[in-house]
């Protein structure tokens, strides 16, 4: 998977990046789906996938997966086993988002991952309550 974020997302007004990680989507038994990444603004979460393998790891637009930070419900750090040889199995860090697995790569920590998401997630639901309140 190529480790580096290069396109621009399209931005709502007032909205920025925060942070990125190359993850893939996750199937129910764990195993990985397709490959891209994992953006994080300060109003949601979006997973882009990465085109095919002669796209030069750019983005598939729109994202194949959004969710908006203030209707999140929980968010937890995951491990997944990949099968690496004859019986032999490595864990690999994730992330769940409501129903929505992600498996990240070995060098991505899935505890940072969820503490930022978390992070934005209750900064954002403080901003919608203090604009409500005005």
């Amino acid at each position: 998977m190529t480790p580096s974020w290069s396109d621009p997302v399209d931005l709502e007004p007032g909205e920025r990046t925060l942070r990125h990680w190359p993850a893939e989507t996750a199937r129910a038994d764990g195993s990985s789906d397709r490959a891209g990444w994992l953006i994080l603004t300060n109003h949601r979460v979006l997973f882009f996938r990465r085109s095919g393998l002669f796209a030069g790891g750019r983005a598939e637009r729109p994202p194949a997966i959004f969710r908006r930070l203030e209707e999140i419900r929980a968010v937890a750090a995951r491990r997944f086993w990949m099968s690496i040889g004859y019986g032999d199995r490595v864990e690999v860090p994730g992330l769940a988002i409501d129903a929505q697995t992600f498996r990240l790569n070995r060098e991505s920590s899935a505890e940072e991952v969820r503490a930022a998401v978390e992070a934005a997630r209750v900064a954002r639901i403080s901003e919608l309550r203090a604009a409500a309140e005005r």
